[in-house]
């Protein structure tokens, strides 16, 4: 059974159904944070920075079109690019994360973008709430809970900033890859 936060295709070989696109929300303050966690990651998301997802599953690949990615330009541009703070550590069942503060910047993208596209629902629309966060670990051991604790803990709060969102896409591997950036408030991304 998948968990949360893994994104369809992770644990496969071979993708057996339409690859999937998402949106993410690159969190670049986190990188070397995290770095030690990584091997952590579904492989098939390692190739992915640290981030707080946006809107996943996305459109299929074959269905995302000029027209899709014109509307998401328009739309992100509407955004403005908003500061934040990674201020704890968090378990989930199935995953340790980072919480940001505050949340709400985050579940209005998630709602702008859902609203738009209402045939994707976050997570496939398996959760009732938006929890925005980023992962850095999944299925994490009892020991690797405590280290990832124990690591970052002391090194937040962690101030960041969200000034872009990532199209992201599954290739027939079921490896995520990054399509196409596109800045909040119209600025270069």
């Amino acid at each position: 059974m998948k968990g949360r936060h893994e994104p369809p295709g992770a644990r496969q070989t071979r993708v057996s159904r339409p690859q999937s696109t998402g949106l993410v929300v690159p969190v670049d303050a986190t990188r070397e944070l995290v770095a030690p966690w990584r091997h952590l990651l579904p492989a098939a998301g390692r190739s992915l920075p640290p981030h707080v997802t946006a809107l996943w599953p996305f459109l299929p690949v074959a269905e995302l079109d000029a027209a899709a990615e014109r509307r998401l330009e328009e739309l992100l541009g509407g955004v403005e690019p908003f500061a934040f703070t990674l201020t704890r550590v968090a378990t989930l069942a199935d995953a340790s994360v980072l919480v940001p503060e505050p949340t709400e910047p985050f579940a209005a993208l998630t709602r702008l973008l859902w609203d738009e596209w209402p045939e994707c629902p976050p997570f496939g629309g398996a959760f009732s709430d938006i929890a925005p966060h980023v992962v850095v670990a999944i299925d994490p051991t009892a020991a690797d809970r405590g280290a990832i604790e124990a690591g970052l803990a002391p090194r937040l709060p962690l101030p960041a900033r969200a000034a872009e969102v990532l199209l992201v896409e599954e290739t027939p591997s079921g490896a995520l890859r990054e399509r196409r950036r596109f800045a909040l408030g119209g600025a270069t991304a």
